[in-house]
């Protein structure tokens, strides 16, 4: 999912709806520590059952396979040779065995792998597919050409990105330098670009010499299609520019726009990860959910090995207005009742466990500051920053329970879904009662925070304030 291909080796506050933040787990939220066989060039990862299999850029398609992500081996390319239809589409000059960018996704009991096969430099490209019923069987078939491009087109059909929408349709985007990024439906009987299926252009860095911005995955969560992107140079080592930008779209067609609200098709991406003084051009792209939690695969040069291209991935979050992160905290908020919007939540300074979660008029207490942290799994937990207790449902399901503050567990009655309400409001609904925190209809300070079930009624609509 990079490119490979063009003069390129030479790459407010909105407040917050439906969340899904991860969790601080105490190994959690960094990098993860790879090993075994690291080599790694525009990743893409999959679980066939236990197993992780990775596929990336090199001769004939490599591959790799681990256990738990971490620890990976080396395992058979995927080709013993260019196939023979290749050569009606690239006729290569140099790099004749490397194989690029792929993707690789589960559908309709088979494995669809996506791969590319280009001329460095150019756009004579072609996308093609392989399919399996089974990674570990390895009982792959040539599926043939998925879509091509020449110099009588204005795009590159390199690094594909195959993404399934809310209503269960699959596109593929594709794309690098020319045009930008393209995407196209796929017709689910024959996992290629439907009949006259537009490609329609969704990305483009205009006014940027030789419009660098390759690699596109996207991915659907939150309620928002996000696209990820590599700009700039890759393929240089330490030289590379390579970065990692992203954009969100309510639709899969776009628009998408960065945080600035600038349209990618105008340039816009705001940048996730960029090179550091041992990691150059990060890049390859592809946000990964792992059964658990969401992670961040790509690759970088190791500048403490010679430069390595070295597979690297970490947890990914996405913070309070809903924009992925690196980080698993997303910072303290005020909660303010949508009902009674004088009253705000509370800690009233308390540490004892099982101490009120009360309602107060605002102030710069700290007692109505909470850590919203995820959880890894969809739900998430909120720390009252005076009182470092958590908010906790103690697993009651009777209506009009109390909630309260209890030191922090791995209990599901302290994990909370936060739920879109509308009109920047949110639910916060207990994962182990089912209720959600609820005003209980009271206006005086000092008040104790509720548990009811799910109803429209303004007491259970929160709004969170950025601090």
């Amino acid at each position: 999912m990079t490119e490979k291909n063009s003069p390129r080796k030479l790459m407010t506050l909105a407040l917050v709806f439906l969340m899904t933040f991860f969790m601080v787990l105490p190994a959690s939220a960094a990098e993860w520590t790879v090993s075994g066989n690291v080599e790694s060039h525009d990743p893409t990862v999959i679980k066939e059952g236990n197993t992780w299999w990775q596929f990336y850029t090199g001769d004939y398609l490599k591959v790799k396979y681990s256990s738990d992500g971490v620890n990976w081996t080396q395992g058979v390319p995927m080709f013993k040779g260019p196939l023979s239809w290749w050569s009606n589409y690239v006729t290569k000059t140099s790099g004749v065995n490397e194989v690029w960018a792929p993707d690789v996704i589960f559908h309709n009991g088979r494995y669809w792998l996506y791969y590319a096969y280009s001329e460095f430099g150019t756009n004579r490209s072609l996308i093609g597919l392989m399919s399996a019923s089974s990674i570990a069987a390895g009982d792959w078939r040539d599926d043939g050409l998925v879509i091509s491009s020449d110099s009588s087109k204005n795009y590159n059909a390199i690094d594909p990105g195959i993404t399934k929408d809310a209503s269960g349709n699959l596109w593929m985007s594709f794309g690098s330098f020319y045009s930008g990024i393209q995407l196209v439906k796929l017709d689910p009987a024959t996992m290629k670009p439907a009949s006259g299926a537009a490609i329609s252009s969704i990305a483009t860095r205009p006014g940027v010499a030789n419009n660098p911005i390759e690699g596109a995955k996207i991915v659907y969560t939150n309620g928002y299609y996000y696209m990820f992107v590599a700009f700039d140079f890759c393929c240089q080592a330490a030289s590379s520019t390579y970065k990692i930008a992203y954009g969100r779209a309510t639709s899969i067609t776009g628009p998408y726009v960065d945080k600035a609200g600038t349209s990618m098709l105008n340039g816009g991406g705001t940048i996730l990860e960029t090179g550091d003084s041992r990691w150059h051009g990060p890049g390859g792209q592809e946000p990964f959910f792992d059964g658990s939690k969401w992670v961040m695969v790509r690759h970088a040069y190791d500048g403490n090995n010679s430069n390595f291209p070295t597979l690297r991935i970490r947890d990914l979050y996405w913070d309070a207005d809903k924009w992925p992160s690196y980080s698993a905290s997303s910072g303290y908020y005020k909660v303010q009742n949508r009902g009674f919007s004088s009253l705000y939540l509370d800690g009233l300074g308390s540490t004892t466990d099982g101490a009120a979660l009360a309602q107060w008029t605002g102030s710069t207490s700290y007692n109505q500051q909470f850590e919203i942290v995820n959880l890894g799994n969809s739900y998430y937990k909120l720390i009252n920053r005076g009182t470092g207790k958590a908010v906790d449902g103690l697993g009651s399901t009777a209506a009009g329970s109390n909630a309260v503050q209890w030191s922090s567990s791995t209990s599901y009655n302290q994990q909370w879904e936060l739920v879109n309400a509308g009109s920047g409001y949110v639910k916060f609904k207990n994962r182990a009662t089912g209720l959600y925190l609820d005003n209980g209809g009271q206006s005086a300070s000092g008040s104790v925070v509720k548990q009811y079930g799910d109803s429209t009624s303004y007491n259970l609509q929160w709004v969170l304030q950025k601090q």
